[in-house]
């Protein structure tokens, strides 16, 4: 179970074996601590009790700080992983692009055919544009696949990404909601923000599987490595990307469960934020959207989407270790 607490001025704490939730105006609530995986605490207005922050780590519970935005602050993490001889293969590995390289292709293709598969179910909407459309991703997909090295397979990447987003706007009412293609740092229409917000919840799930392998989030085989930039969890993001948020966006955008006035613009800070009740009911279907099973295509295997999160970490880290021939993407159908 994941518990998200956003309600500014909240206090958690720990009462037996169940952790205590107390909010101004509210009656406290309860939940068993044994049944959490995640606690995420949105904004500097929401403290959690010393005790309880200790016996939550000590189970192995993800607990993340994070900005009422959703940017990420920081996570606690209990002992680091036993698993030494992992890190120690993952650097080998993820430095030298004779052996980095195909992880990389394998996974930006994925990306590449995951969306291409999202415009496709939505191919009436694009009209005489869809076959235009088609062969520029197909094309991208081919080249990744073959890409002679990192910079080639960023190229196609971002090709790929840009004749995607360009197609979006066909699919909702554009004009609506002020997207034009994809943007950020801030995000500049609604669109953007629910992009945004759902990334960096995504990306924060993925870091925490990496965590829970042994593996290190920090040492990639795409995304280039820089400080604090978390290159492995991004390069697993890539192909998890269509399956899971723009899915979801999509839906709540096109079949107008969400609408721009759930969305507003501050004074004091750039960009659309969206309003309180928007931002957790997106949160909600997000964790709907992750407890969704699926029929695993290569384990072939009904698991929720979290645990197919879960098992591709495991399998890069048994390609990392040599143990699986090559990494294979989920793939959507």
């Amino acid at each position: 179970m994941r518990l998200i607490i956003d309600t500014q001025g909240a206090q958690l704490r720990k009462e037996g074996e169940r952790l205590l939730i107390q909010r101004e105006k509210h009656e406290d609530e309860s939940i068993p601590i044994n049944v959490l995986e995640q606690v995420i605490l949105a904004g500097r207005g929401v403290s959690a009790s010393t005790p309880l922050l200790y016996d939550l780590v000590q189970r192995g519970v993800d607990v993340i700080y994070q900005s009422q935005r959703g940017h990420f602050g920081f996570r606690l993490v209990g002992p680091v992983a036993k698993h030494s001889a992992l890190r120690v293969r993952q650097v080998q590995v993820c430095t030298d692009p004779a052996r980095a390289l195909p992880l990389a292709r394998a996974m930006i293709s994925g990306k590449l055919h995951n969306q291409r598969v999202i415009l496709q179910r939505a191919r009436s909407d694009l009209g005489d544009n869809w076959p235009a459309i088609h062969q520029t991703l197909t094309g991208q997909i081919h080249q990744a696949e073959q890409a002679a090295n990192a910079d080639s397979l960023r190229g196609h990447e971002g090709s790929g990404a840009a004749a995607y987003f360009a197609a979006w706007p066909l699919l909702l009412d554009a004009h609506r909601w002020h997207f034009h293609g994809r943007a950020y740092h801030p995000p500049p229409d609604p669109v953007n923000a629910l992009l945004s917000l759902g990334y960096t919840l995504l990306l924060n799930d993925i870091i925490g599987a990496v965590y829970r392998i042994g593996l290190d989030p920090t040492i990639g085989v795409f995304h280039t490595i820089d400080y604090g930039r978390p290159s492995l969890a991004l390069d697993l993001e890539e192909e998890f990307r269509p399956v899971i948020i723009d899915t979801l966006v999509l839906r709540l955008v096109r079949q107008a469960i969400l609408d721009p006035t759930d969305f507003r613009h501050t004074d004091d800070q750039p960009g659309v934020l969206l309003s309180t009740d928007a931002r957790r009911f997106f949160l909600e279907q997000y964790e709907e959207r992750l407890t969704t099973r699926v029929r695993h295509p290569t384990w072939q295997q009904h698991l929720t989407y979290r645990q197919c999160l879960q098992r591709q970490v495991e399998h890069l880290a048994r390609c990392i270790l040599g143990r699986d021939e090559g990494y294979t993407p989920l793939l959507l159908k």
